[in-house]
C-alpha cells in the first residue's frame, strides 16, 4: 500500500477547461470520421451507419457505468493513496468486461437476421461488428475511471484524442479498400483497441501494483452501485439514441439519413456538459466523502452550461449551411437537413443539462432521479409512435419532451447534502 498523499487536484473550471479543449479536439475527428463517412457511402448507408452506431450506444451502456463506478471507487481510494485497492479493482473489473463482451457478440450474432431486417440492412454483417466492437467499449470504460478517479484529466482527454485519431485513420482506410457500412463499425473498435494501450501510459502509479499481490477486497456494495448507474445511464442513452432509432425505422432510408446527419450536429451541443460531468463526479464523489457542501459545483455547471449552449443555437441557425457543406457535403443541403439542423440544439439542449444533473445525482446515489429518467422512456416511445408525421415533427416531440424531463430532474436534485 502506497502512503503518499494525493496531490492536489485542479478546481472545477479549470479541470472542465483543460478536458473540454481536449475533448473538442476528440470530436473534431469524431466529425472528420462521419464526413469521411457520409461522402464515402452516401445517405442511405450513412444513415445506417449512425443507426449500427446508435445500437452500439446502446450495447456499450455498461461502457459508461462501469467508468462511472470504477471513478467514483478510485477517488474514493485516492483519499487515502491506496492504489493497490486502485489496481485490484481494475483488474477485477476488467475481467467481468472481457466475459461481459463475450455474451453481448453472441447475442447479436444469434439476433442478426431479425436486427438487419429491422434496421432495413441487406446484410447481418454490420450487426456482428457492432457484438466485436461491444468488447472493445466495454474495456476502455475501466481505465478511463481510474484516470477520471485520479483526476488525471489531462491523460483522460489526452486518450480521447488518441481514441479519436485513430478511429480515424482506421475508417480512412477501411473506405478507401471499399468496405462500408460494417467496416465503418469496425474502424471504432480498432481505434479503441489501440486507445486502451495508450491509457495504461497515463496509470505509471497504478502499473507498479501489477507487480505486487494485489489485495483482496469486497466488492459488494460496488456492485449495488453499479445497478443504480447501470440504470441511469441505460435510461439516458436510450433517451438520447431513440428518435435516431425510431427515425431509421419509421422513414424510408434517405429521410433516415438526413435526420442521421443532422443528429450529428446536434450532438455537438453535448460537448461543454460530458466535460464538465466528468470533473463534476469525481469531485462531488470526493466532497460528499469529505462531508462537504456540494450544491454550488452544481449550479456553477448548469449555470455556465446553460450560457453557452445557448449562444451555440444562435450560432448554429446562421453557420448552418456552412457546417453542412463542410461536415457532409452539398447533396444534404437541402431544405428539411437545413431546418433539422437548426432546431437540433434547441432540441438537445435540456438534454444536456439532464447528463450533468445525472452525474450529480449518482454521485450522491439519489436514486429518485433515476426512477424519474427509466419513467421517461415509454413516455418518449409513446410520443413517437403517435407523433411522428415527418422528422422535424419528431425532433419537436423529442425536444419537448427532454425540456419537461430537465425540469422534473430539477425539482428532485437535492440541492442541500443530506
Amino acid at each position: 500500500m502506497t502512503s503518499l498523499q494525493p496531490a492536489a487536484k485542479p478546481g472545477l473550471l479549470q479541470a472542465s477547461g483543460q478536458l473540454f479543449l481536449m475533448m473538442m479536439g476528440a470530436n473534431a475527428c469524431n466529425y472528420a470520421f462521419h464526413a469521411l463517412a457520409s461522402r464515402n457511402l452516401g445517405p442511405a448507408d450513412y444513415g445506417a451507419l449512425v443507426s449500427m452506431i446508435a445500437l452500439l450506444t446502446i450495447m456499450a451502456v455498461p461502457s459508461q457505468t462501469i467508468q462511472t463506478v470504477v471513478a467514483k471507487k478510485t477517488a474514493l481510494e485516492d483519499l487515502e493513496g491506496h492504489y493497490d485497492r486502485i489496481a485490484a479493482v481494475m483488474v477485477r473489473v476488467l475481467r467481468r468486461m472481457l466475459m461481459l463482451g463475450a455474451v453481448c457478440l453472441a447475442g447479436l450474432a444469434l439476433a442478426s437476421l431479425f436486427l438487419a431486417d429491422f434496421f432495413r440492412l441487406a446484410s447481418p454483417w454490420p450487426i456482428i461488428a457492432v457484438g466485436v466492437t461491444t468488447i472493445v467499449m466495454l474495456i476502455i470504460p475501466v481505465l478511463r475511471g481510474v484516470l477520471q478517479g485520479l483526476q488525471r484529466f489531462n491523460a483522460l482527454g489526452f486518450n480521447l484524442i488518441a481514441d479519436g485519431l485513430f478511429r480515424l485513420s482506421a475508417g480512412a482506410l477501411v473506405f478507401w479498400l471499399g468496405f462500408r457500412v460494417t467496416g465503418g463499425v469496425l474502424a471504432s473498435a480498432l481505434g479503441g483497441a489501440l486507445a486502451c494501450l495508450v491509457a495504461m501510459l497515463g496509470l505509471p502509479k497504478i502499473r507498479r501494483e501489477f507487480g505486487r499481490p494485489l489485495p483482496a477486497l469486497d466488492l459488494s456494495q460496488l456492485k449495488l452501485y453499479s445497478l443504480s448507474v447501470l440504470a441511469g445511464f441505460g435510461a439516458f442513452l436510450v433517451i438520447s439514441t431513440l428518435d435516431v432509432i425510431m427515425v431509421k425505422h419509421l422513414f424510408e432510408p434517405r429521410a433516415a439519413g438526413y435526420y442521421a446527419a443532422a443528429s450529428m450536429v446536434g450532438k455537438a451541443f453535448l460537448f461543454l456538459p460530458f466535460a464538465m460531468a466528468h470533473v463534476l463526479f469525481p469531485k462531488v464523489s470526493a466532497g460528499q466523502a469529505r462531508g462537504e457542501d456540494t450544491e454550488k459545483l452544481l449550479f456553477k455547471s448548469l449555470l455556465l452550461n446553460a450560457g453557452v449552449l445557448m449562444v451555440s443555437i444562435v450560432l448554429a441557425w446562421f453557420l448552418a449551411p456552412l457546417i453542412i457543406l463542410t461536415l457532409f457535403g452539398r447533396v444534404y443541403l437541402l431544405p428539411q437537413t437545413l431546418l433539422l439542423v437548426r432546431f437540433f440544439g434547441l432540441a438537445i439542449t435540456p438534454l444536456a443539462l439532464v447528463y450533468i444533473l445525472l452525474q450529480y445525482n449518482l454521485a450522491l446515489n439519489n436514486t429518485r432521479f433515476l426512477v424519474w429518467l427509466l419513467l421517461d422512456i415509454p413516455v418518449l416511445v409513446t410520443l413517437l409512435v403517435f407523433f411522428h408525421s415527418r422528422p422535424d415533427v419528431v425532433l419537436l416531440v423529442t425536444g419537448l419532451n427532454h425540456a419537461l424531463l430537465f425540469l422534473g430532474g430539477l425539482v428532485l436534485t437535492p440541492w442541500r447534502r443530506a
